[in-house]
């Protein structure tokens, strides 16, 4: 049984501290993913989250039986705890990276469930996701006290996460609507 690598101290300061300068909403799945997934490649941590490396059993079969010990109690298997933690780790540095609006979709208890659960939420094509994100583009309206490009950015990512889901926006639509919504104002 190969023993399962424990984070070192600096391992987990150098993860800490790549902070992100964004977090997962309901319309930036595909940003989201394009950023923190090499992230999370590049320091091996993507093994936990794409399944790669399962939790291992909590204990191990016990050794054989002896005519001291006709009973013996499983042992405890090394690997476990060590999984556990580094779980722990990436799990917290994923979730940190989520919005309050996308935190409704935060499921299961291992960083492979977490980002499962994610993934089915935000990356797949469905009729109603579609119809939603339209419909949510359709009807954006700049805000009182909102500038123009921090209106142009909210229409922008419904825009990519269309794009996410293979429903692009052309670009003529996204202009007609843009300036539609800023002559309303």
């Amino acid at each position: 049984m190969a023993l399962i690598a424990s984070f070192t101290t600096d391992e987990k300061k150098a993860h800490n501290s790549h902070k992100f300068a964004f977090n997962l909403t309901p319309t930036n799945y595909g940003y989201w993913k394009n950023m923190i997934q090499p992230f999370l490649l590049t320091h091996k941590l993507f093994s936990y989250d794409d399944g790669t490396i399962p939790c291992p059993p909590k204990d191990l079969p016990p050794d054989a039986a002896t005519a001291a010990d006709p009973k013996p109690a499983p042992r405890a298997n090394p690997n476990y705890a060590i999984w556990i933690a580094n779980h722990a780790h990436i799990r917290m540095l994923i979730i940190s990276t989520i919005s309050e609006s996308a935190f409704r979709h935060v499921q299961g208890n291992t960083s492979h469930d977490l980002w499962s659960s994610l993934e089915r939420a935000y990356a797949p094509h469905s009729s109603s996701r579609e119809y939603t994100l339209k419909t949510q583009l359709l009807r954006i309206e700049m805000k009182g006290d909102e500038t123009a490009d921090n209106y142009l950015n909210r229409a922008q990512e419904y825009v990519d996460a269309l794009a996410t889901i293979g429903e692009p926006v052309k670009d003529k639509d996204l202009v007609m609507l843009a300036v539609s919504g800023l002559r309303d104002e």
